[in-house]
């Protein structure tokens, strides 16, 4: 059930969240530079004359973390969805791999810089060739890191991003330790405090408390701890990878800020309200560089915020997501109660609805019950979404500009 409040009137709709096209999960191999073999999920349909959306997640997972999401956002927006694993993380490792000492590892570094052009020879190389003759672009998703990759990539290739989607993004990314450039095989001290980190993070205790932690109802998480726990088990490199990305520098272009400056194409912002990590602090501080770089551009951009919703909005609270997701590609500017997931045929509109009223301080809210699919029984969570006015992101406090100003 999906309701819509503007101005006082409530509107109830019943929205299917089931795929209404034939987009099916799929998974494939993509060997990379004849050494890496890159693991990718994938909803494709007919060849499809719309940008593809590209979902990238954040450390730690893989592809599996955007299941819930894939095939019903494929279908609602008629696009093929693509999402991959970062070389080094989930099923994304150099051929032949032995922790670091196999040829195929000579020299890898796994930094964000590395990551930012695996993505960038991905969409060229795998998703446009599978697109029709006239699509150029792709849309980006990006949660955590995975934002921090994409709007990277939306700065440095504005020719390849038709538009971005930031999930809770993270606002830098390396740990650029003392001591070694970050590339395999590494000396004995950094393979050792990899080796250690890496089995005590990796520990099913820790994963589980980990997530819970950025989660704000856990009872969300389903089976997510025992896949990352399995990814890890089934790698033959993560000691070493572990350690090359705790050494590894920052992105040479700068961070999530100096990204956005240099970032053309339309922006939402998607950002779970509970999220103890990136905060909402983060999401306004992201805001405020676009409203004002975007002066001149008059290109797209929203801030949504999530509640109660954590650090993987996509995850915890699927069906909200893809309804937000799904009117942002299919052109509505706001959370109106003209266009709605599923409930119409594309482009038709609920005549018989108000207009939204104009005003920069207006709030539509959506909400949503999200049920964990594996226990129908288990308690709904009503997750609120909300369009963020400028009257709030741009009121920044001290306390914002000092928590920004950290990670800088």
């Amino acid at each position: 059930i999906l309701t819509m409040t503007t101005t006082g009137l409530l509107v109830v709709l019943l929205v299917s969240t089931a795929p209404t096209a034939s987009y099916t999960l799929q998974s494939g191999q993509w060997t990379r530079r004849g050494s890496q073999s890159i693991h990718y999920d994938c909803a494709v349909g007919a060849v499809g004359a719309e940008a593809p959306i590209l979902l990238l997640n954040g450390f730690g997972v893989g592809s599996f973390h955007w299941h819930r999401n894939m095939e019903e956002l494929a279908a609602s927006t008629e696009r093929d969805v693509w999402a991959m694993d970062y070389l080094g993380q989930g099923s994304s490792w150099p051929l032949e791999c032995n922790d670091g000492l196999a040829e195929s590892e000579q020299g890898l570094r796994y930094s964000i810089d590395d990551w930012l052009d695996q993505t960038e020879e991905f969409i060229e190389e795998v998703v446009l060739p599978r697109s029709g003759a006239n699509v150029s672009k792709v849309c980006l998703v990006g949660n955590s890191l995975g934002g921090l990759i994409a709007a990277h990539l939306a700065a440095r290739k504005k020719s390849l991003v038709a538009s971005l989607v930031l999930l809770n993004a993270t606002p830098l990314w390396g740990g650029n330790l003392p001591g070694w450039d970050a590339r395999l095989p590494g000396p004995a001290f950094p393979r050792w405090v990899g080796r250690q980190l890496f089995d005590a993070i990796r520990s099913p205790g820790s994963i589980t408390d980990l997530l819970q932690r950025t989660y704000a109802d856990a009872s969300r998480l389903g089976d997510l701890p025992q896949r990352i726990r399995q990814v890890t088990d089934e790698s033959s490199g993560g000691h070493a990878a572990f350690a090359s990305i705790l050494w590894a520098r920052p992105a040479t272009a700068g961070n999530l800020y100096d990204a956005l400056k240099r970032t053309q194409c339309e922006v939402l912002l998607l950002y779970g309200k509970e999220d103890p990590w990136c905060s909402p602090a983060f999401g306004r501080a992201a805001m405020q560089v676009i409203t004002a770089c975007n002066l001149g551009r008059r290109a797209r951009s929203e801030y949504v915020q999530l509640s109660p919703c954590g650090h993987c909005p996509h995850h915890e609270a699927p069906e909200v997501t893809n309804a937000v997701l799904e009117r942002w590609f299919n052109g509505d500017d706001t959370l109106t109660p003209s266009m709605l997931p599923n409930q119409r045929g594309r482009g038709d509109k609920a005549s018989s609805l108000p207009a939204r009223p104009e005003g920069p301080s207006d709030i539509v809210k959506t909400r949503h019950q999200e049920v964990p699919e594996e226990d129908p029984q288990a308690r709904r969570t009503e997750v609120l979404a909300e369009v963020v006015p400028p009257s709030e992101y741009q009121a920044v406090t001290l306390a914002d500009r000092i928590l920004v100003q950290l990670v800088q």
